[in-house]
């Protein structure tokens, strides 16, 4: 189950806004674990000095157990709203996505949730570095939430099934957007985002006429409708509202622009490069998408992706 342990990355000195509240409300009503943890950062330096001055070490203590103790007031404040929920904190020093990372692992956690308000980014992108990094490399998925998150009543849902190899990535991408549905009460949108760049191609070296190169892309426009209702059909006995939407155009400027015009309340799609280097864990397309979606996002890996951050240890 997705929600059975969520790992919520927090600023202990900071208030805890509304934008974690849609899925606690998710974890209180599933009994489910949370653990809250925070970070201290750049403080490497003082980490080695502390071997050699008790000062230092009695500082790096103090720091941690004030935080600690913050952490511990939230995780307080929030048990009296979830009762339902089993809080824990944690507070590491280090790289704030390394240890996040490791962390998770540590405490198999089921996913991570992370407020994305930066108060000094006021366009389109509000995801700041952790999060990035997180997204790329956690193999957890990353629920990104707004800092205006409203009632989730509409979930657009990404898939590529240009290629049939992509089945499995999109089975499980679509299982965990029904269960976010189905515990929102929101509106199931299928959505693929298509073109064809042989068109030029066609017309210029393959000798076809205007009339052939549409009839090529509406097959392969219905092929792809045809994959999309096969991915619906395995969950018919649902009781989550679905629909299907063929967008026209590159994904990272149509899917983008749809979210905005129908007010969509939260993204939720895979990450992966195709490519598969290290480096390259988020493929461009959905990294250009983070840089338009101002709603929540929900990003997830396949099965077989493992995070080179846990190859570290």
């Amino acid at each position: 189950m997705s929600f059975r342990h969520l790992l919520l990355p927090v600023a202990p000195e900071l208030p805890l806004g509304n934008a974690f509240h849609e899925v606690l409300k998710i974890a209180d009503s599933q009994s489910a674990k949370v653990t809250l943890i925070s970070v201290i950062e750049n403080l490497d330096e003082l980490k080695e000095i502390s071997q050699y001055s008790s000062k230092v070490l009695s500082l790096l203590g103090e720091t941690t157990k004030t935080s600690h103790q913050a952490l511990e007031k939230h995780a307080q404040l929030l048990k009296v709203k979830y009762p339902n929920i089993k809080f824990s904190v944690i507070v590491r020093l280090g790289i704030p996505f390394i240890e996040i990372i490791k962390a998770a692992d540590e405490v198999q956690a089921s996913m991570i949730v992370i407020d994305t308000h930066r108060q000094n980014k006021t366009q389109a992108c509000q995801r700041g570095s952790t999060t990035r990094h997180l997204m790329r490399k956690s193999a957890l998925p990353i629920w990104s939430s707004s800092s205006h998150q409203s009632p989730i009543r509409q979930i657009a849902v990404a898939v590529d099934v240009a290629s049939p190899e992509q089945t499995t990535f999109n089975e499980k991408i679509l299982s965990l957007a029904l269960e976010v549905c189905t515990f929102t009460g929101a509106e199931l949108i299928l959505l693929h985002a298509w073109h064809t760049d042989l068109t030029e191609f066609f017309r210029k070296w393959g000798n076809y006429r205007d009339l052939d190169v549409d009839l090529i892309s509406k097959e392969i426009r219905l092929e792809r409708v045809e994959r999309m209702k096969s991915l619906l059909a395995l969950h018919t006995d649902s009781p989550v509202r679905q629909q299907i939407k063929i967008l026209e155009g590159e994904a990272k400027t149509v899917i983008p622009r749809f979210v905005m015009e129908k007010s969509i309340d939260m993204v939720i799609m895979g990450t992966l490069s195709r490519t598969g280097i290290a480096g390259f864990l988020m493929g461009n397309t959905a990294e250009s998408m983070l840089n338009k979606l101002t709603c929540s996002v929900l990003t997830l890996k396949p099965d077989a992706f493992h995070s080179p951050v846990l190859d570290r240890k």
